[in-house]
């Protein structure tokens, strides 16, 4: 009797427990709580080439760091901090142009670090950055500072410098600017969250990409598929794979065209030739539970082949966490 009874708990208590597991579905529902800190190693690269030749090679590399300051039912806010690796791109070329480097170093440094405060719904997606006004007047400050330093020890060397540091003040002037440049890299961290994904069929969808001609947002063809799973360690990874829209190919280059002057016949001969293509190709390697990246890798490639001439731009995103030994 004791044994039929002990086959009957067992039963009862344990094929629950077994049926609740899913194992045709992932869900990327953010699980942090407030204190929770992560430290992330984040790498970009960017090449450019002109008829095969190397034309440009940049790369970046800084640590950032990903807090929870607040949590709610609702939401979350989250305080994302690092080394302001722009600062640093542009100092070289400022120390260049000023020819005082302790100058440069001194002033710089007092704003050496960045913090971006945003909130995520309660799944995680991202929602809008908090403190914009905050980091557009701290590089106002920084910026005006350095102007004024370059006015009174060199000022033949002020106009050169002001064009140095024109692109990184429009950068910082408006909400847009900054969350073009902040958003890079968080768009990447936020992308899978609040979305179920399946395991076995990928998940093809739209996607905007960014215009190179102008105007409105180009069209792609999107996949999104699950290449790895471990329901034990909460971990899986996701592929995502875009290429242009080939209708919108064809308008890309028509508008294109149209620019450089040239339309009639010698349009339609240069398009039976005439390459406009961009794809992207991202991998998402997360703890899906409490929705923490292992790494994400993000890339770019764009290709211009029009009459003889060739341009091609190649982007790349690595960001990795820092495990603490």
């Amino acid at each position: 009797m004791n044994k039929l009874l002990s086959l009957i708990f067992l039963l009862i208590f344990t094929t629950p427990i077994f049926s609740q597991i899913d194992t045709t579905k992932v869900s990327f529902i953010a699980y942090w709580s407030k204190g929770d800190t992560y430290n992330f190693k984040v790498t970009k690269i960017k090449k450019m080439w002109t008829n095969d030749k190397l034309i440009k090679n940049d790369s970046t590399q800084y640590i950032a760091n990903f807090k929870v300051i607040d949590s709610t039912e609702k939401s979350y806010t989250i305080q994302w901090s690092y080394k302001n690796y722009l600062i640093n791109t542009y100092k070289e070329n400022l120390n260049k142009i000023y020819e005082d480097k302790k100058a440069v170093n001194e002033i710089v440094k007092k704003y050496d670090i960045t913090k971006i405060l945003y909130k995520t719904d309660e799944y995680g997606e991202f929602l809008e950055i908090i403190n914009w006004k905050d980091i557009s007047n701290l590089m106002s400050d920084m910026l005006g500072e350095l102007e004024k330093s370059i006015q009174a020890r060199k000022p033949d060397k002020l106009k050169e410098v002001k064009q140095a540091m024109e692109p990184l003040s429009k950068i910082f002037s408006s909400k847009d600017g900054i969350e073009q440049l902040i958003l890079y890299e968080l768009q990447y961290f936020h992308f899978p969250f609040g979305t179920e994904y399946d395991t076995d069929i990928p998940f093809e969808y739209e996607q905007e990409l960014p215009n190179m001609v102008g105007g409105e947002p180009i069209k792609g063809n999107a996949k999104l598929s699950i290449v790895e799973v471990d329901f034990e360690e909460l971990y899986c990874v996701l592929k995502e794979e875009v290429k242009l829209n080939p209708n919108d190919t064809k308008r890309q280059v028509i508008m294109l065209l149209k620019k450089m002057g040239i339309e009639g016949e010698k349009a339609k001969v240069i398009m039976e030739t005439a390459v406009f293509d961009i794809t992207d190709l991202n991998y998402y390697q997360y703890y899906y539970d409490p929705g923490i990246p292992h790494r994400i890798y993000g890339s770019r490639k764009t290709l211009v082949n029009m009459e003889n001439s060739k341009a091609e731009n190649f982007e790349e995103l690595e960001i990795e966490l820092i495990y603490e030994e």
